[in-house]
């Protein structure tokens, strides 16, 4: 249940966003404290709608390959067509939860920073994209002058003096993690919107086919296109960018489509949030119940992520009558009929 309040505002300044950028302003001033934590985990703390009919076509690693590239080559709201390029899918197995893919890759990361690279680069794969989704989301949350990191320790050092014996190692970790991410964020060019970059390169680990990335695209791009820059006091890009918001529901689409045939358990939840929220497809509680359904059915099996379907099915199941409920579990049961035959 908390999972979905803290969902609702971003559905109300998303919508608004699509409607009319001057809301979305003031939707912005409004919730700009609730949209943290949708995107990537919290660095420096821890560690519209289309019916089927109009849904935006299934595109394939010979189309459009970047959220900006995107906006500059449409003409009368067609995708412009772009140069063939192979790709290397990255899957991974059904007995391991995304959390902990993301956390050991975190930790190469930050042992091993990527180079920074253009978003056109030919010689990018799916996973240096990834890579680079993560680095740029990260930094996001990150100081990277020194006038930032001057600000955010000098916070800690009023902290300090009012703190609790108890409270004081929590101020040290913070105060080392907050080291820690400027000296690795500092090296991205002050004048470079670690949003926008975040959002373009998991874009174009959706299009390379990373796995991660299809199935987390709709949630945490989201979070970066309607969150505020915490430093610089800019505003979310999708008010900067308002074309990003169709770009993003057509990745999501797509993202969805293509994991949807890996088959992680994951992905099943993914969608029914989508379907729930009613942002990237025709709201539907049932159809969303039915995919938490399919996700329970596989997370009996390998425990990937048996601890979060209970509480959301009881999220969703509050828009269902009995009858509806006993529907979306005839629907579950296709679905593992369907796609594991």
């Amino acid at each position: 249940m908390a999972h979905s309040k803290k969902r609702k505002p971003i559905a109300i300044i998303f919508t608004s966003v699509v409607a009319l950028g001057m809301v979305a302003y003031v939707q912005w001033r409004t919730y700009q404290g609730a949209t943290e934590d949708s995107p990537e985990s919290d660095a420096l703390s821890q560690a519209v709608t289309d019916t089927p009919e109009t849904r935006v076509p299934q595109a394939d690693p010979a189309g459009p390959r970047t959220a900006v590239s995107r906006w500059r080559s449409r003409t009368a709201g067609d995708m412009v067509k772009e140069p063939a390029r192979s790709f290397a899918q990255v899957t991974i197995p059904h007995d391991i939860a995304l959390d902990n893919y993301k956390m050991n890759l975190w930790q190469e990361i930050q042992d091993d920073p990527p180079q920074i690279r253009q978003v056109d680069d030919p010689a990018i794969d799916a996973e240096q994209a990834y890579r680079l989704y993560m680095f740029y989301g990260n930094c996001s949350m990150a100081p990277r002058s020194g006038q930032q990191i001057d600000q955010g320790l000098k916070q800690i050092e009023k902290n300090v003096l009012s703190a609790r014996a108890e409270q004081l190692h929590s101020l040290e970790g913070r105060a080392n993690r907050l080291i820690n991410f400027y000296e690795l964020c500092s090296s991205i060019p002050p004048d470079v919107d670690s949003r926008m970059e975040a959002v373009m390169w998991m874009t174009e680990a959706v299009l390379l086919g990373h796995e991660v990335a299809e199935i987390q695209f709709y949630e945490k791009a989201m979070g970066f296109i309607l969150r505020a820059d915490r430093y610089l006091n800019r505003p979310p890009l999708a008010m900067l960018h308002p074309q990003l918001v169709e770009e993003f529901k057509y990745t999501a689409r797509l993202g969805f489509d293509r994991a949807m045939e890996k088959g992680h358990p994951e992905v099943y939840l993914a969608k029914s949030h989508a379907f729930l929220e009613g942002l990237i497809y025709q709201r539907d509680p049932m159809l969303a119940f039915a995919y938490a359904l399919r996700a329970e059915m596989e997370a009996a099996h390998n425990r990937t992520i048996a601890a979060n379907v209970g509480s959301w099915k009881q999220e969703i199941a509050q828009y269902l009558d009995q009858d509806q409920i006993v529907e979306a579990r005839k629907l579950a049961l296709e679905m593992h009929s369907t796609l594991d035959n």
